[in-house]
């Protein structure tokens, strides 16, 4: 098995969402784009899959994001207030709340990238 594979089977998709953002940065060599959410004003990474062209977008540019949720199935560590959370996949949850707990448990979220859309 690869370990891209053993990789993904860690984490549980939840939420596919868009949102409008601002790019800030980005790195090719580990496929990331930093961006700013621009309704809660809140930076995330966005991780960029092998086939996405990172050439498409310029820093402080604005998108229309579409990026898929995940959370580690892995909790050890997240206080017990919070493990709920990250374990109970058949709850709803707003991307904002996946956006807010990526700030409290930065190694427990995930966002993957589908496509961005120039504004």
């Amino acid at each position: 098995m690869s370990a891209s594979l053993e990789k993904q089977s860690d984490w549980n998709y939840r939420i596919t969402a868009s949102r409008e953002v601002v790019v800030k940065a980005k790195n090719d060599a580990v496929r990331k784009v930093s961006v700013v959410d621009v309704l809660t004003n809140l930076p995330l990474p966005l991780e960029a899959p092998a086939d996405f062209l990172m050439e498409t977008l310029e820093l402080e540019k604005e998108y229309y994001a579409t990026f898929r949720v995940y959370t580690s199935k892995r909790v050890e560590g997240v206080a017990g207030d919070f493990v709920e959370f990250f374990t109970a996949v058949d709850v709803d949850q707003s991307v904002e709340d996946f956006i807010k707990a990526y700030w409290l448990y930065p190694n427990y979220v995930r966002f993957g990238l589908v496509e961005a859309e120039a504004l």
